[in-house]
């Protein structure tokens, strides 16, 4: 493998997002050198301060202050971890990415989508997934986690069409799958796509 293979996973908390990138990561080990599961906000010390700060301790009243925290976590992982790995060739599969911004800060709050899109691209370095994997659930999660997930279901409703509008912009980068299935019908789908661009490679 010459170049890496960047793979995200969407969807609100919930929806079997951690079982599911455990599976690929396992699977992926015996076909590719190099596998690497990183989550956001996270994946680095300054990521992961800024998760706890924002997730746990302290409700931004800007939704725009709100993205820029998750957009300064998201530049140092790309900057310092996800890009260095892709060009080692390796497999990069990634817990919420930029499409998590559309969805949560532009549909559910009100941002424009604009805004996001150019700040994305910037802190990304225009490196977007090869493939992005939407477990489309319940539009409102019973177990909320954090801070993010305490809102309700109305908010949930805006994610979820953000989500929709995604696909509709870049279908062939997305497999939406429903994670109502049992985790055994998920991953065979998501095994059968991925095993497509390692093919591909």
């Amino acid at each position: 493998m010459t170049s890496g293979l960047l793979i995200s996973l969407e969807g609100i908390d919930g929806v079997g997002k951690t079982t599911q990138i455990e599976r690929i990561c396992a699977w992926l080990r015996d076909r590719v050198d190099e596998v690497l599961a990183v989550r956001e906000p996270g994946g680095t010390p300054l990521g992961e301060a800024l998760r706890e700060l924002i997730l746990q301790r302290v409700e931004a009243q800007s939704s725009l202050a709100e993205f820029l925290v998750f957009a300064a976590a998201r530049a140092e992982l790309v900057e310092t971890v996800v890009l260095p790995a892709l060009a080692r060739g390796a497999v990069v599969v990634m817990d919420r990415f930029i499409d998590s911004s559309v969805s949560y800060q532009a549909f559910g709050h009100g941002l424009a989508v604009k805004i996001v899109d150019q700040i994305n691209r910037v802190v990304v370095h225009e490196r977007t997934p090869d493939l992005t994997i939407w477990l489309k659930g319940d539009p409102f999660p019973m177990a909320r986690a954090d801070r993010v997930e305490e809102r309700d279901a109305q908010y949930y409703a805006r994610v979820e069409q953000g989500y929709q509008w995604l696909v509709q912009q870049e279908p062939q980068r997305w497999l939406v799958v429903d994670s109502r299935q049992s985790p055994d019908e998920v991953f065979g789908l998501l095994q059968e796509r991925i095993e497509t661009l390692l093919n591909d490679m």
